[in-house]
């Protein structure tokens, strides 16, 4: 079974490079590109991803807001249940304090409620946004993959960073001379904003030498 799975890669290694052979000849070329790093290099996903994790963090900080009124509600509960059995208390006043009691009980219940339904609706928006921000870029990278590819020629543009189903890569083998990754981020990122002047570095100043006596 290794043996047919060895020889089945080993054929489609051959296929691949009769398949460029045959490109050459024909007047185009079949090259590579890198997508997972097209995408991490390119500046739109560095500005999106700073989107996101701005949005994560207002979620976190409205969420720990309704985590602080729970505990606030769970110390106020501690202390009803504390007091309402005091045996200087009438029958009819103890009734009351359970009464508080069980009310208490109910806020609990439903600001539970509340953060469980808050965590699962804004995990779903940041799993949506995150979703629709990766598959704009990715159509993006891919026309200009294809414009490229028209302009210049190129019979079959193969990703080499992504894997089959069966775990095997998608590109077995190819020339650096034939990977157009490069070009690709240079037409992606010509209109990327400059990044502001870094300030000078800060030079540490040097001692001087201790003279002998």
């Amino acid at each position: 079974m290794k043996q047919k799975h060895l020889a089945v890669i080993a054929t489609a290694a051959l296929v691949a490079i009769g398949t460029s052979a045959f490109g050459q000849v024909s007047g185009g070329r079949i090259v590579t590109v890198d997508l997972n790093r097209t995408f991490n290099e390119y500046y739109k996903t560095a500005a999106s991803s700073a989107k996101l994790k701005e949005q994560a963090e207002t979620y976190n900080k409205e969420q720990d807001e309704l985590l602080a009124s729970f505990r606030k509600l769970s110390d106020e509960l501690a202390k009803l249940q504390e007091d309402q059995e005091k045996p200087e208390y009438t029958e009819e006043v103890k009734a009351q304090k359970r009464k508080l009691v069980r009310d208490k009980l109910d806020e609990i219940k439903a600001k539970e409620t509340e953060i469980q339904n808050y965590r699962r609706s804004h995990t779903d928006l940041l799993q949506q946004a995150t979703q629709r921000m990766r598959s704009g870029i990715i159509k993006e990278i891919q026309e200009v993959i294809a414009k490229e590819a028209r302009d210049l020629g190129y019979l079959y543009v193969f990703d080499k960073s992504g894997n089959t189903l069966n775990g095997v890569p998608t590109v077995i083998y190819s020339q650096d001379s034939l990977d157009i990754t490069e070009d690709i981020l240079k037409v992606l990122n010509k209109n990327a904003p400059k990044p502001s002047a870094a300030e000078p570095p800060k030079t540490t100043p040097k001692k001087e030498p201790e003279k002998k006596k």
